[in-house]
């Protein structure tokens, strides 16, 4: 009985992963040092087919700023958070996204 348990353990450990997606906009080399990071939670309902969080404005959220990258995922905090939720049902289904903005250069002539 308790080589099934751990086993279960292990698998569900290793099927409930965390994720990550990562946006990039330009090339780090024409970023100047004035950076700023933005971090937020995503909020999805109802096996993540409901989104009562607004969309990411970049532009509202970077002020005078270019948008450098933005990451989406469900870090170990928002799956823990989630997962106290959803024992009762499936509910509540956080996401941390994190938007960088940078002040560019101006390109060299």
């Amino acid at each position: 009985m308790k080589v099934k348990f751990s086993l279960f353990v292990v698998v569900l450990l290793f099927v409930s992963g965390c994720t990550r997606i990562h946006f990039d906009n330009g090339t780090p080399a024409t970023v100047a040092t004035n950076s700023s990071t933005n971090e937020s939670w995503h909020h999805n309902f109802a096996l993540s087919l409901y989104e009562s969080s607004d969309p990411v404005d970049l532009q509202q959220r970077c002020a005078n700023k270019e948008w450098r990258s933005v990451t989406t995922e469900v870090s170990f905090v928002n799956g823990l958070a989630g997962s106290v939720v959803n024992s009762v049902g499936p509910i509540w289904y956080p996401k941390t996204v994190t938007v960088k903005c940078d002040t560019v250069k101006p390109p060299l002539k």
